[in-house]
């Protein structure tokens, strides 16, 4: 799931390497990218993505959902995708919109990796940058048309999955958890669900923490990943930074979590869905 700066740099030749900054910010646009920091400067030969638009359902009102499978390959072949290509995706945003773009790809199959540490871990290694516009050709053969997305829950699963007592994973911050602060008209949490902050599962240069420290961050909440064998599943507010809880999860030698695609954004917005505090 992971690769290193240094595992990337020797098959910069071989990759499609997509440029995922961005930011979550806590002021209204909450949701923005950063093209112009790409051209300033980034990895040889990456190719801007937009987290906000490429690979998401433009015309629905709950943000950054995965798009329908038309969409996706068309996404997909104009960045230069086909079926077999290996990706890599950075950010430098703590992992999470490079980590939501590359759980999608490997939801579908697609070989996808996450460059642990972004961009700062690339310039930390002492490896090169360019600058300026990248353009690349559409992929030909054209990317396929997704038959399904195996690891993104939608929103009858998740109703379903509260009900059935699904282990449920919170990646949100502890006082979105107890309901002191909201991004959605409803405060609180899933019922039943338990709360795991993804930025305690990140060091302070915003890489994975080692695997010992990761078991130590789920034991801190009480959950033994290697003990888990039923499914699991995470949300956040859009579906975003829970990617790095279930990433951690699965380093952590716990089983594949799924992602709950619409997370609070859609959960916490509407009029029947419960909610605990």
């Amino acid at each position: 799931m992971l690769v290193t700066p240094e595992w990337l740099y020797q098959r910069l030749d071989a990759v499609r390497v997509l440029d995922v900054r961005g930011e979550v910010a806590a002021t209204d646009p909450r949701y923005r990218a950063h093209p112009e920091r790409h051209r300033a400067g980034h990895i040889p030969g990456a190719v801007f993505c937009d987290w906000r638009h490429d690979f998401t359902d433009r015309t629905d009102p709950v943000p950054v959902q995965v798009a329908p499978p038309r969409i996706f390959a068309a996404d997909a072949t104009r960045l230069g995708i086909a079926d077999d290509t290996v990706v890599v995706t950075y950010d430098d945003h703590r992992n999470i919109l490079a980590g939501r773009v590359a759980w999608v790809l490997r939801g579908i199959g697609q070989p996808a990796h996450l460059l642990d540490g972004g961009l700062r871990a690339w310039v930390d290694a002492g490896l090169p940058l360019e600058s300026g516009e990248v353009a690349v050709a559409p992929a030909d053969p054209r990317h396929s048309e997704p038959v399904a997305y195996a690891n993104l829950w939608m929103l009858e699963r998740m109703r379903t999955a509260v009900a059935d007592g699904t282990l449920v994973l919170d990646a949100r911050s502890g006082v979105q958890y107890r309901g002191e602060e909201t991004h959605a008209r409803r405060a609180g949490h899933l019922p039943g669900a338990r709360s795991v902050p993804y930025e305690e599962l990140l060091d302070e240069r915003g890489r994975f923490r080692p695997v010992d420290e990761l078991r130590a961050v789920f034991a801190d909440h009480d959950l033994d990943p290697g003990a888990l064998t039923g499914p699991v599943v995470a949300y956040c507010n859009g579906g975003v930074s829970a990617t790095a809880v279930a990433f951690a999860l699965e380093l952590s030698g716990g089983p594949p979590a799924a992602v709950y695609d619409g997370s609070w954004n859609e959960w916490g917005n509407r009029d029947d869905t419960p909610v605990e505090v």
